[in-house]
């Protein structure tokens, strides 16, 4: 057959009716037996595995959800697929019901790709998404109207920035509260890293002394005895929940035992702050524990003060941020110019054609009833 497909190369999918029957045949198109597969999005979809030899997708008509244009290019983009370049063609007829479907098309994916990219909006203003602006020229193309296309280009843009624009007005809103707090916030960090230094202070006036430690109004010099007293009082308190018990000093510091809930109840090292300890069963493990809560401090107002500067930085940043205007502000007036300029066009456009439509209705009127005039003087 000269420049032609012979028939038997030709396939119809739903001319397989079995799974034994589909498998065959998908068998002979991976096979090239079959040189054109016809079918439908459902027929051909999920678990058709026929891309070995495929070199072309031709889609007749537009679907109704994208993930239908994704199942149709899944068949021939797909791995196992021997040839480097493929081609995919979209079919449209200008004038029809095509512009209408694939405006649909474009609409879904814009924020199906929002979501599914998860892409920050005000780090996308420039970003452009391949697959809806081809649903978009797809369209224009249907519609055979070039100044189409720049307005769903114009529509586009204008929803894009309208959108970071209100993104960026939330930002303010965010900023504006954050700029009303951190005074306060600030104020606490201050008054706590004076208070840790306050502690440092007291736990230096005994950091060389013999080991002392007061409990239950006695003070005691060995750390054996000192342990299993100290064990024996935990043992034995009962406090009701958020109950707190002075037992002891140690170091210039309150030895209290808090009890938070029904079954939590711990040693509150307290000077001008408090620090909780969490005790064992290890009468000098829990000693150990105590000190090192103490010697601990220095590095809290280290981190006090690490955190402090960071919010203190953050609440400069913040203050210089809210100054700043929207970036596209003049862009999005722009845009929003031109959509207003293309619109009017548009609807003059309707017009013209809504009164020539008329104009050609009033000359056939008139055309008949000449016509039936001279039918008349005919007659008499």
């Amino acid at each position: 057959m000269l420049r032609g497909v012979p028939e038997q190369e030709i396939a119809f999918i739903h001319d397989a009716k079995t799974d034994v029957q589909r498998e065959q045949l998908f068998e002979s198109v991976r096979s090239g037996a079959v040189r054109v597969l016809l079918g439908s999005t459902v027929k051909l979809g999920t678990g058709t595995n026929v891309q070995d030899r495929l070199i072309a997708a031709h889609h007749l008509d537009c679907p109704w959800r994208p993930a239908d244009i994704t199942q149709r290019d899944g068949r021939i983009l797909r791995q196992g697929n021997r040839n480097e370049t493929v081609q995919i063609f979209r079919y449209v007829t200008k004038g029809t019901f095509d512009a209408y479907l694939w405006q649909i098309q474009e609409q879904k994916l814009r924020y199906i790709s929002q979501v599914m990219t998860g892409k920050s909006i005000s780090r996308s203003c420039e970003d452009s998404d391949e697959t809806v602006l081809t649903a978009a020229e797809v369209k224009a193309v249907a519609t055979g109207n070039p100044m189409l296309a720049e307005k769903m280009h114009v529509d586009n843009e204008v929803a894009r920035l309208k959108l970071l624009k209100a993104n960026w007005q939330n930002e303010r809103i965010m900023l504006e509260n954050r700029i009303k707090q951190q005074p306060q916030r600030i104020e606490n960090m201050q008054q706590e890293m004076q208070d840790l230094q306050a502690d440092i202070q007291l736990s230096r006036t005994t950091m060389n002394h013999p080991f002392a430690i007061e409990l239950d109004g006695k003070t005691f010099t060995e750390r054996p005895k000192a342990g299993e007293m100290l064990l024996l009082l935990f043992k034995m308190t009962a406090l009701q929940p958020d109950e707190s018990l002075r037992i002891g000093a140690f170091r210039g510091f309150d030895l209290n035992f808090t009890r938070q809930s029904l079954y939590n109840m711990y040693l509150e090292i307290k000077g001008t702050k408090s620090y909780a300890v969490d005790l064992g069963d290890s009468e000098l493990g829990n000693l150990s524990r105590i000190e090192h809560a103490i010697d601990k401090i220095p590095a809290l107002l280290t981190k006090a003060e690490q955190k402090y500067n960071d919010v203190h930085d953050q609440f400069i940043a913040a203050q210089n941020e809210i100054d700043k205007p929207f970036e596209f502000d003049q862009k999005l007036q722009q845009m929003v110019a031109r959509q207003s300029e293309i619109n009017s066009a548009l609807e003059f456009e309707e017009l013209r054609g809504q009164e020539i439509v008329m104009d050609a209705g009033e000359e056939r009127s008139e055309l008949e009833h000449q016509e039936r005039a001279e039918e008349m003087v005919m007659e008499d």
